[in-house]
């Protein structure tokens, strides 16, 4: 029970510990696994208030039972966070401290049908069946570690125009093997400190704190290889062979059109390294394509930039087995028909890039109508449709504009 001073201490340096002690993260919150599996064994068993939650508290009693674990860990998160000067993370940071405990606490100091609270049915009921009792906090602790995420999330939302429930599963499956073993580590602390007292911080995180060299050591090799798929598309702009930019932005606006034409979320990350790297066969042309646009060459051309560059994707052990995605992005859409085992990927990179082509020389909805005019036989009428619903929602076109060219997208003659 944390009404030991040493408890206390001791908590309060597990918290600093885990504030120092991150690990990177490609998304908008960067975790701290040790700091939250702390704050949750904290304000599992803290002890304050006894009893069941009523007047004069009300609605608030619940959040008084957390009072206490988060102003430590408010305390350690300012600590870290002023110490190191890390101004701009250190809002983000207090309120994943803020959530973690919050919800912890709520959770487990609401009344239950027995009269009680989980919280006392942990600590004080020795009636309670343990093991139910115990299932039930590992569900609160997970929903205080996926509380953060999904609060980073909604803020992505807005940005990406993607839709919440896509973004969400996308985050927390990306977090989710670290916020199990954080939830399950903290609920175990909580139930063991009231035997152990302080040790018991020690015994449960210290196995954590070996796992995490090996989280952050697996997120930087995924982002070098990251960093290096971004150098490598940026080969084509350096040579001057494709307009600045333009495999950057396909891959930006590839991601959400492939979501919006049904792309399972799983697949989303060889959607845009293929949009990456559609362009990297260019350095294979003995004459360069004026400003870069393949939308300006022949079907054969294209079809022959694809190819070299799914070869050239082809002899990396990591990225070959995006070389069949690549080499069909040259396939216009009725020989994809026909061929009947063209990727959606493929389709997908295929409209997108010629969109951002268009776009530099024609205004959004000029490009559009242009691709519209090559639909079904170049282009696919699903993605080009995705593509305007994608464009409607992030305000680039208009809802008449769009609902216009969506039905000019349905209402086209499929390939014969």
């Amino acid at each position: 029970m944390i009404d030991d001073p040493e408890v206390a201490v001791v908590a309060f340096l597990a918290l600093v510990l885990g504030e120092v002690w991150r690990v990177a993260s490609p998304g908008l919150v960067r975790d701290a696994p040790l700091a939250q599996a702390t704050a949750i064994a904290v304000t599992l068993a803290w002890d304050w208030p006894e009893g069941p939650v009523g007047p004069p508290l009300g609605v608030l009693g619940p959040f008084a039972g957390a009072l206490g674990p988060m102003l430590l860990a408010v305390l350690a998160t300012l600590a870290v966070g002023v110490g190191r000067r890390h101004w701009r993370s250190l809002p983000g940071d207090l309120l994943r401290s803020v959530l973690t405990v919050g919800v912890v606490g709520f959770f487990t100091r609401l009344p239950l049908p027995t009269g009680l609270t989980l919280h006392e049915h942990a600590t004080g009921d020795p009636g309670a069946q343990r093991g139910l009792v115990a299932c039930f906090l590992l569900v609160v602790a997970l929903a205080a570690v996926a509380a953060p995420v999904v609060v980073g999330t909604l803020a992505r939302v807005s940005e990406e125009h993607a839709p919440l429930r896509s973004l969400v599963l996308t985050d927390l499956r990306r977090h989710g093997l670290l916020a199990l073993a954080t939830a399950t580590t903290g609920v175990v602390t909580a139930l063991a400190v009231h035997v152990l007292g302080p040790v018991s911080f020690l015994l449960f995180l210290v196995p954590m704190t070996v796992l995490l060299p090996a989280v952050t050591r697996q997120r930087q090799i995924r982002a070098a290889q990251r960093q290096t798929m971004f150098a490598l598309a940026r080969l084509t702009d350096q040579a001057g062979l494709t307009a600045p930019g333009h495999a950057a932005r396909v891959a930006r606006l590839a991601v959400p059109v492939a979501r919006e034409a049904g792309v399972e979320d799983a697949d989303l990350l060889d959607v845009e390294t293929a949009a990456l790297l559609h362009d990297v066969g260019q350095v294979g042309l003995s004459r360069p394509i004026p400003g870069g646009a393949t939308i300006e060459i022949s079907a054969l051309d294209q079809r022959r930039v694809a190819a070299t560059g799914a070869a050239i994707l082809a002899r990396t052990a990591d990225l070959s087995r995006l070389a069949p995605v690549v080499a069909d992005v040259g396939i216009p859409h009725h020989r994809a028909v026909a061929r009947g085992d063209v990727a959606l990927a493929s389709r997908v990179v295929r409209v997108v890039s010629a969109y951002d082509d268009l776009s530099a020389s024609l205004e959004h909805q000029g490009a559009l109508e242009r691709i519209l005019r090559s639909t079904p036989h170049d282009y696919d009428p699903l993605v080009v449709g995705a593509l305007v619903r994608h464009l409607e929602r992030r305000g680039t076109v208009s809802a008449a504009e769009g609902a216009l060219l969506r039905e000019l997208a349905s209402d086209r003659p499929g390939p014969t």
